[in-house]
């Protein structure tokens, strides 16, 4: 299939309709798309429905809300898919990356309480993991809910050595898979954030992360990550990325003594609420307070 959509496309270069610069960017979207539609056993451009893109789209959606892809990234990919189906099949109908799938920004005030505040939920869905082998991504849930981080930071924090540092000096120090590079510290002071920690020491072993040696993060990340969503889905849990926002709620509430706004409808203390949102920020790994909204909801609602 990945042969079949890059003929198509090297015919339009050969009517001009196409530049060698836009195949050359198509075709590698188009490759990714046939991956994910390979491991789906759907081998045949004529096999390709407007659902099945459909999916894909929502699958990278959650990407973008898991901070893995930008939106305008993900909407490409999608372009893409569309352009070679409309080469193959010119009633193609059309999946629009915002409309069908839902890829949009990921900087929106949250209106509604995150998935995976519930705790028992959130050992369920683990529970649920380790007894699939999916002992990975169960520690990354784990790491994602207790101190806030990213996907990609939870697949790739050397744990022993955070076990260590949060015993010593009560913070880890948060540097693989950041955000631009941008290390920070994460105070570490409840008991599930060291049985997280240690949890994933332990899945590490001699290793440097959770992530197995052999394999790269893109990998990890389309094997054993992208696996376990639906294991997380089939407890409530709606995303890794909600992990995280949930993190944010429970530090929130730890800080003011009141319920994120996006919890309870409402602030009910200004002063607290600015000084929380700031370290919160700081701790998600952001240079902005504002993005904080997208994770404990927003200003307007002040009593």
């Amino acid at each position: 299939m990945r042969a079949a959509g890059r003929l198509l496309l090297n015919k339009e270069v050969t009517k001009k309709a196409l530049s060698f610069q836009s195949i050359a960017s198509v075709d590698q979207a188009w490759r990714k798309f046939a991956n994910h539609a390979h491991e789906l056993g759907i081998r045949r451009l004529e096999h390709i429905t407007f659902e099945l893109v459909k999916s894909y789209g929502e699958e990278l959606a959650d990407d973008v809300i898991d901070e893995v892809y930008s939106e305008t990234y993900a909407q490409r990919l999608v372009s893409a898919v569309n352009t070679v189906m409309h080469l193959a099949n010119r009633s193609w109908r059309t999946v629009k990356p915002v409309v069908d799938c839902g890829i949009a920004r990921r900087t929106a005030v949250r209106k509604h309480a995150p998935s995976g505040m519930d705790d028992s939920e959130v050992q369920a869905a683990v529970q649920d993991m380790r007894s699939k082998g999916q002992d990975e991504a169960a520690a990354i849930t784990l790491l994602a809910k207790a101190l806030g981080l990213r996907l990609k930071e939870a697949s790739l924090i050397n744990a022993a050595k955070a076990v260590r540092q949060a015993a010593e000096e009560g913070v880890i120090r948060v540097i693989d898979g950041t955000k631009g590079g941008r290390a920070r510290t994460v105070p570490v002071l409840r008991d599930d954030q060291f049985a997280a920690l240690e949890e994933a020491a332990v899945i590490q072993g001699t290793g440097r992360s959770v992530m197995p040696s052999e394999l790269d993060w893109h990998t990890f990340r389309e094997g054993k990550v992208k696996s376990a969503r639906a294991t997380l889905k089939a407890h409530g849990i709606a995303r890794y990325h909600d992990l995280r926002a949930a993190y944010a709620c429970q530090r929130y509430e730890e800080l003011t003594g009141y319920p994120a706004p996006v919890v309870s409808g409402r602030i009910m203390d200004r002063e607290a609420d600015r000084d929380a949102r700031a370290i919160i920020s700081q701790e998600l790994g952001h240079n902005r307070i504002s993005v904080v909204a997208a994770y404990v909801g927003g200003l307007r609602c002040i009593r």
